[in-house]
C-alpha cells in the first residue's frame, strides 16, 4: 500500500534530482556540435558522505559538475574570450519528509585567463611579465540552482574577479563578497536594457562521444559590474585598474555567454538519478501529479 509517507518519499526524491540537474530535465534540446570533453568534466571533487548535512540520506542526493569550457566575459574595455574551463562541483539533496531543499558547494576550480593588452591595455604591451595581467573568477557567495524567483534562470552566479599583477598586488578585485558581479544565466532569451539586444542560449543535449556529458550554452547580457578593490597600497590603485578596464560598467553593457558540460551521479546506486531516463520520468510523474491536483 502507498501511503502519504511514501508518496512524498516518492516526490522527494523525484524532485531532488530534477532540480540538480536542472540543466537536464527543464531545458529544451538543441542541436550544435560539440567541443572535445575536457578532463575537468569529472567528479573527483564531489563532496564526501561525510560532507553532507547531518542525517542525509544518499538515497536522495547528487553529486553535480557543471565546467565553462568556452565562450566569453566582457565587460568595460574587457573582452575575456575563456580558454580555460572552470568547473564548478556541488551536491545537493532533499529532506525526504520536510522536502527542505540542500546544498554544498565547491570553490570554482580554474587556472586564471591572461586578459590580452595586460594592465596598459594595449596589444603587445604584456611581453614583460610586470606588464602581464591574468583573472581569476572565484565565488562571492553560493550560486543559486534553478532560483524559484525566476523559472528562466539555470544559474545565478555571484562573481568577484581577482586581478593578478605584481604592481596591483593580492587583493585587486573587480566585484566582492558584498557588491558581487551577479549573473542570471539562462539557456533561453534574455532582456537586457538598452543599448543591449537580446541574446539566446542553447538548450542541453547529450555529448556524442558520452551520453552522460550534456552541453549547453548559457548566457546573461543585463548585469551590471561594480569598480574594483584593493588595488596597490591602500586601494590606491583602484583609479588606475578601473580606467583599465572601463568600471563601473552599468546594466545592459556587458555581456556572458558560457558554453558548459554538466555531468553528475547519485550517492546512492538505488537513488532516483542513476539515468537520464529516471529523470525525465520523475517528471513526467510530478507533472501528472500536479495536474491531478488542480
Amino acid at each position: 500500500m502507498t501511503g502519504p509517507f511514501n508518496r512524498r518519499r516518492a516526490a522527494a526524491a523525484a524532485a531532488a534530482a530534477i532540480t540538480a540537474s536542472a540543466l537536464v530535465a527543464t531545458a529544451p534540446p538543441a542541436s550544435a556540435e560539440a567541443a572535445p570533453i575536457p578532463p575537468e568534466v569529472n567528479l573527483n571533487d564531489c563532496p564526501a558522505l561525510s560532507e553532507l548535512p547531518e542525517g542525509a540520506d544518499p538515497n536522495f542526493w547528487l553529486c553535480s559538475v557543471v565546467v565553462i569550457t568556452g565562450g566569453r566575459l566582457q565587460f568595460g574595455n574587457i573582452d575575456q574570450q575563456i580558454d580555460k574551463p572552470l568547473a564548478l562541483t556541488y551536491a545537493n539533496g532533499f529532506d525526504p519528509v520536510t522536502l527542505e531543499q540542500k546544498f554544498v558547494f565547491r570553490p570554482l576550480k580554474g587556472e586564471p585567463l591572461k586578459v590580452p593588452g595586460g594592465v596598459l591595455g594595449i596589444p603587445g604591451s604584456d611581453v614583460l611579465p610586470f606588464l602581464e595581467l591574468h583573472a581569476q573568477s572565484q565565488l562571492a557567495g553560493d550560486p543559486q540552482v534553478s532560483p524559484e524567483d525566476d523559472p528562466n534562470i539555470a544559474y545565478r552566479m555571484r562573481l568577484k574577479i581577482k586581478n593578478i599583477n605584481p604592481l596591483l598586488g593580492d587583493t585587486c578585485y573587480v566585484g566582492s563578497d558584498k557588491d558581487p558581479i551577479t549573473l542570471n544565466l539562462t539557456f533561453g532569451t534574455t532582456n537586457p536594457p538598452a543599448p543591449n539586444k537580446p541574446i539566446t542560449g542553447r538548450g542541453i543535449e547529450p555529448h556524442p562521444d558520452d551520453p552522460t556529458v550534456f552541453t549547453s550554452t548559457v548566457v546573461d547580457n543585463a548585469f551590471s559590474v561594480p569598480k574594483s578593490t584593493g588595488c596597490g597600497p591602500w586601494g590606491l590603485l583602484n583609479g588606475i585598474a578601473d580606467f583599465r578596464a572601463g568600471l563601473p560598467a552599468k546594466a545592459g553593457t556587458s555581456t556572458a555567454v558560457f558554453e558548459t558540460m554538466a555531468k553528475f551521479r547519485g550517492y546512492s546506486e538505488t537513488s532516483a538519478f542513476t539515468s537520464l531516463a529516471k529523470l525525465r520520468a520523475a517528471q513526467s510523474k510530478i507533472e501528472t501529479k500536479a495536474e491531478q491536483a488542480r
